[in-house]
């Protein structure tokens, strides 16, 4: 995230005092009262662990994830009294201010801005903090729940560009332009500003300033980015093995030193991790064992878990790649299935226990729905998915799975409905999910055509089709769609009567 944050001030605010020890003390206690549905004492413990660490990261998420589950637990928004604005004019009070009222009402638009903007002013103000990942992390949430409203703000959008601008990571400034003209699309200025900003993303890839661009050309930039690609990647290659085993050596010396400290304890889980190997992974299984024995914190056995997927997704592949090299050998395609079956039986029986565990945590609910899918369980999955699209990073990928859980029933009417609330959340057409809520509608449409002998739901789905194949004309089937759907129209204008005596 280097990239985050522009000149600091001369004279910075006074940095905030760091105590990583206090602050380790307050979220703890906070996963546990979490842990036992006391949301809002712990985004107090959270908030007071940040006062003394207040860059970390991975408790701002924590923090957030708190807030939603006691948001879908029924949690008010802020009082009147917690929204009177305090004197402090320390930039990293307001921002944690603001991050309190924001944890009381977690899906409001204005204040996930506010969010972003405090954490912009405060990497700005603080020399020795990095608010800049928090900033860039706030901003995509504004991006998701912008695009899952009712109605997306163009005005919303072009805030967060600034706000992204301003950090310096124009990967999303140019994608929050982007979202702007999709709703202006004849403003000349804001296609102007697009143009601006994706010169700055190139320039700040290719590591060219816009005076060597002008000297040198545009094609000497498009080629000289590609030559450091290729340096960064050999060099990331030739470094990765033994910077992962140095940060294991160095995190397992620590915890060595201090087995009692849950802390270092999970570092060193999290450098094992890293090095996507079974005996590393197995090592990182027994201590989570440990905190899990000595805690009795679900979170510890939920994290076994992501381990025991991740080597099961690492075997999946090797299957598949014999499977592929192998495509007639009915031996190697049965490994393949019943292999397949045994993943998804795993990761099914393991998300019902999260879910139970965490009843209010709608991205797990999302990926429940997934496996129960999989597995052909409609019926569940359907519930799953309807609680999962309240979550606005899931909102639309939800509608997508939930309308093709009803076209599997036959249901192809509330199909429809969903797959145009699925496109309303995700108005971005030819990115893959745009393409495929757009392809699963045609389908509905057809479905629906062929059922009530509609040639305008016919037509419709046509139209939709034809989007989908000028965008990307190898996306799935949509030739052969086509051709049947062109097909189905020409059979469906054709007078009751005509269609009975062909019949």
């Amino acid at each position: 995230m280097a990239i985050f944050g522009k000149n600091k001030p001369e004279k910075p605010a006074a940095a905030a005092q760091r105590d990583a020890r206090k602050a380790r003390r307050f979220f703890e206690h906070a996963q546990a009262v979490a842990d036992a549905r006391n949301y809002d004492y712990a985004i107090e413990c959270y908030l007071n662990g940040l006062k003394h660490d207040p860059d970390n990261m991975p408790k701002h998420e924590a923090l957030h994830d708190i807030a939603l589950k006691r948001k879908v637990a029924g949690g008010k928004p802020a009082t009147l009294s917690e929204k009177i604005k305090f004197g402090s004019k320390d930039p990293v009070d307001r921002l944690l201010h603001t991050e309190m009222l924001w944890s009381k009402d977690p899906l409001n638009v204005a204040l996930t801005v506010e969010v972003m903007a405090r954490a912009v002013e405060a990497d700005q103000g603080q020399e020795e903090l990095n608010f800049g990942e928090l900033a860039y992390w706030a901003g995509g949430l504004v991006i998701e729940l912008n695009q899952s409203g009712q109605k997306s703000s163009k005005e919303i959008f072009l805030k967060v560009r600034d706000l992204f601008a301003d950090l310096g990571a124009f990967d999303q400034a140019v994608k929050a332009c982007q979202l702007a003209v999709h709703l202006d699309s004849d403003n000349t200025a804001l296609r102007h500003d697009l143009k601006n900003l994706e010169a700055e993303l190139m320039m700040q890839k290719t590591g060219y300033t816009a005076e060597k661009v002008r000297e040198e050309g545009f094609r000497a930039t498009v080629k000289d980015e590609g030559a450091q690609a290729a340096t960064r990647d050999e060099s990331t290659i030739s470094k990765t093995d033994r910077v992962i085993e140095e940060a294991i050596t160095r995190r397992r010396e620590a915890y060595e030193q201090a087995p009692d400290d849950l802390d270092l304890l999970q570092k060193l889980v999290s450098a094992l991790i890293q090095k996507d190997d079974d005996t590393a992974e197995k090592d990182a299984i027994a201590l989570l064992e440990k905190a899990w024995a000595a805690t009795s914190q679900y979170h510890y056995k939920m994290q076994q878990g992501d381990v025991r997927i991740k080597q099961l997704n690492r075997r999946y592949r090797r299957y598949k790649a014999r499977m592929q090299a192998a495509p007639d050998d009915p031996a190697v395609a049965d490994k393949w299935r019943k292999f397949t079956a045994k993943k998804l039986k795993f990761e099914l029986d393991e998300y019902i226990v999260r879910v139970k565990n965490y009843p209010t945590d709608m991205a797990m609910r999302y990926e429940l729905g997934k496996r129960f899918f999989a597995f052909k369980k409609f019926d569940e999955a359907i519930a799953a998915f309807q609680q999962a699209k309240v979550h606005p990073k899931h909102r639309a990928m939800a509608l997508d799975y939930l309308g093709r859980c009803y076209l599997e029933q036959g249901w192809a009417h509330e199909a429809i409905d969903t797959f145009r609330q699925g496109i309303d959340a995700h108005p971005i057409p030819d990115d893959r999910l745009g393409l495929e809520l757009r392809y699963q509608l045609m389908l509905a449409l057809k479905a629906e055509a062929t059922k009530t002998k509609s040639s305008e739901q016919a037509a419709e789905a046509q139209k939709v089709g034809s989007q989908v194949l000028q965008t990307d004309i190898n996306f799935r089937d949509i030739r052969e769609q086509m051709d049947s759907l062109r097909g189905l129209g020409e059979e469906l204008r054709k007078p009751a009567k005509d269609r009975r005596n062909e019949s």
